[in-house]
Parts: structure tokens; sequence; C-alpha cells
């Protein structure tokens, strides 16, 4: 029996490592022989007819031309979007000080408008106390008084205050200051 255990460890023993060892190592033999470009049966020392050798190009640093044509039209796009962003950047400023002229300008315009206000408040003031006023005095003070100003005051007044007024100025005065009245 101890020599039929034997027998039978000594076939485990082949079956199991030396069976895959030459598997592993004739499998090893191929793949060398087909990774050095060589035959798979060739003799080491015989001579063959070698091709000439041509040069290669090699790449090293590992960038193909397809990425390098991508990498440039990247940088070309990147430069297209900082030259546009530069022109709205610019574009902004300029819209900027364009709000900045024209707030500038509505503050120009209130100030007017309040001083014409005032004016207005004071040329009302004035025709209320011409309207208080008989025609007669009105007009002896109006011949003394520019046309414009005379024409400025005859508006606020009434139709019926104008007329009277007007018929007690002098005649030419009359006519200048109706021409502007006009």
């Amino acid at each position: 029996m101890e020599k039929e255990n034997s027998r039978r460890g000594v076939q485990l023993l082949v079956a199991l490592v030396l069976i895959p060892a030459i598997f592993l190592l004739v499998g090893g033999i191929v793949v060398m022989n087909y990774a050095m470009d060589r035959p798979l049966l060739s003799v080491p020392f015989i001579e063959t007819k070698q091709e000439p050798v041509t040069e290669k190009s090699v790449n090293v640093t590992g960038i193909d031309s397809d990425a390098t044509n991508r990498l440039k039209v990247a940088n070309a796009e990147i430069e297209k979007l900082r030259n546009e962003n530069v022109e709205l950047t610019n574009e902004v400023k300029a819209r900027q000080e364009e709000v900045s002229r024209l707030i500038k300008e509505r503050d120009r315009l209130i100030a007017e408008l309040s001083a014409a206000a005032e004016v207005e408040a004071t040329t009302s003031d004035v025709s209320r106390v011409y309207e208080e006023m008989s025609a007669k005095q009105a007009a002896a003070i109006m011949n003394e008084l520019e046309s414009p100003q005379v024409a400025k005051l005859l508006k606020e007044l009434s139709p019926k205050q104008q007329a009277d007024i007007l018929g007690r100025m002098d005649a030419q005065r009359a006519a200048v200051v109706t021409q502007l009245l006009q």
C-alpha cells in the first residue's frame, strides 16, 4: 500500500507541477521569440539576409500630430475668446461712461428745470401783481420794459386783460409785443 501511495504521490506531482511547468516554459519561449520578432525555430548562429535598416521617426514627446493639431485649434479658440473678452470689457467700459454722461446730463436738466420752475413761479407772482393792477397802470409800466419780457408777462394774463393792456400801450410797442405773442 505504501508503494501505491508513493506512486500516487509521484503521479500527482507530475500532473500538478511538472506538466504546467512545461507548458509555461514552452509558452514563454514562444512569447519571447514573438516579442523579439524572430522566427519560432531560429538557429542562433546562422546568418540570414537582413533587410537594410530604415530610420523611423520616433515621437519622444508622446504627442501625435493629431493631438498637436487639436492643441493648436484649442489654443486658437482660447486666443479668440480672450480677444472677445477684451472687446466686451471695452464695450462695458464705454457703456458705463455713457451711463455716467447721461446721469450728469439728467442732473443738469433737472437743475435747469428747477431754475425754470423758479423763474416761472416768479413770473406767475409778477403776473398776479399785474392782474391786480388797472390796465392803465400796467400799460404804463410795460411801456418801460423790454418787449420779450412784456410778451412773457402778457401770456400769463387772461385774454381780456391782455387786450386792455395792449390797448393802452404805445401803438408801435403794442405791435412788437403782439408779434412776440404769436
